[in-house]
């Protein structure tokens, strides 16, 4: 009797047994045309509300927790929590493709050490010109973020599947084909619930850095906005400049290197002005006459955030028909408008000298500055919506 009933025990167990594996099997074995959303690249199909709710790596979720840190550059410690956060979730017995994965992530990390410790960049990225430098690094590695995207790849029968980590001793393949019943099958490799975890996760850190981008694209349509700003300005509003000024300028200031320009400042040679010269006496019989004033040396400078404002000052030559050359000073107080004080005989009174900025009309300017402007309106036009 005893017998009979251990007998019924292991058959029973048997059957539990067999009948399990055989549940595991279906819950791993799916139609070739009706693979888990999880598991392709539309990151809209597999994102459930609960995901949205509950995960602490969700994009919409992590934006909001971090928006401080993010803001302020600290991208370092954002991921270095996220990775964390991750590593204490229980995988069961697929653990060790949850270690395969975290094994990668630490990867990540050093690219983000590695381009943090550029010498250009002193943490946080709270600066613009880090952040584009980070950026580039970072797009560069071969471990950066495109270590992290979903790939095709190919299982052992040749068939293309996705993976992750294609080509390193990390990889982890998302699903292979197998023959059941001589019908052609997916066998999920990971749990639909841990690609979906994973898979939040790696779109957050994708965001992270993304975000980043974003602040820096931000940041650079609006430093262009008010390049193109200052360059109309400084080269159709400024003060005009003759071809050999032009070519002087062009030569001698140049552009700025390490920003978008323009130059905030110009120098005067040899820069002819006509205008009105007004004596101060009242009895002198030439009170009112035309003058021309040739600008021998003197300097401009721009001021406003948009450059829209300028002042300088130069050493002059006045000629007349009436009297001898006479010396004096420029001062351009105005867009366009100058005023000055002149000697023809220092003996006698000064002359004080109007004129209006003829030459705007047909100003010039060095090749390189027409080059810089157009290169920052084309940059403008690219990074515009």
């Amino acid at each position: 009797m005893m017998r009979r009933w251990h007998l019924v025990v292991v058959c029973s167990a048997l059957v539990l047994t067999i009948l399990g594996a055989s549940s595991l099997f279906a819950e791993m074995v799916v139609n070739i045309d009706n693979v888990p959303p999880e598991y392709e690249e539309d990151v809209a199909a597999w994102q459930t509300d609960l995901d949205i709710a509950t995960s602490p790596f969700h994009r919409q979720r992590f934006k909001d927790t971090y928006v401080e840190a993010i803001a302020e550059g600290d991208i370092l410690n954002i991921a270095s929590q996220m990775i964390s956060d991750f590593d204490n979730l229980d995988w069961g017995d697929e653990e060790d493709k949850q270690q395969r994965i975290l094994s990668q992530l630490e990867r990540f990390l050093d690219a983000m050490k590695t381009a943090l410790a550029s010498d250009d960049i002193d943490p946080p990225l709270d600066e613009l010109s880090e952040q584009n430098l980070f950026i580039g690094i970072m797009g560069n590695l071969d471990h950066g973020l495109g270590s992290l995207m979903m790939e095709d790849d190919t299982d052992t029968r040749g068939n293309d599947v996705k993976s992750y980590f294609k080509g390193t001793p990390n990889r982890v393949l998302l699903y292979e084909f197998i023959e059941v019943d001589t019908k052609e099958m997916a066998r999920l490799l990971l749990a639909p619930e841990h690609v979906r975890q994973w898979r939040i996760l790696e779109n957050a850190l994708t965001d992270l850095v993304n975000e980043q981008s974003k602040l820096v694209m931000a940041a650079n349509v609006r430093d262009l906005n008010l390049a193109a700003e200052r360059w109309d300005n400084f080269l159709n509003k400024g003060y005009s400049q003759t071809p050999w000024e032009a070519l002087f300028n062009g030569y001698v200031i140049g552009v700025p290197e390490k920003e978008f320009g323009p130059p905030t400042r110009q120098w005067i040679l040899a820069h002819p002005t006509i205008g009105v010269e007004l004596s101060v006496d009242p009895l002198d019989e030439s009170r009112i006459k035309e003058a021309l004033h040739i600008e021998a040396l003197g300097h401009v400078w721009y001021r406003g955030k948009k450059l829209d404002r300028f002042w300088g000052v130069s050493a002059a030559i006045s000629i007349r028909e009436d009297l001898d050359p006479g010396i004096g000073v420029l001062i351009h107080f105005r867009r366009n408008w100058n005023l000055g004080i002149t000697w023809h005989d220092v003996d006698e009174d000064p002359f004080l000298f109007f004129s209006v900025d003829l030459l705007q009309f047909v100003r010039q300017s060095a090749s390189q500055y027409k080059e810089r402007y157009k290169a920052v309106r084309t940059l403008l036009d690219e990074r515009t919506p």
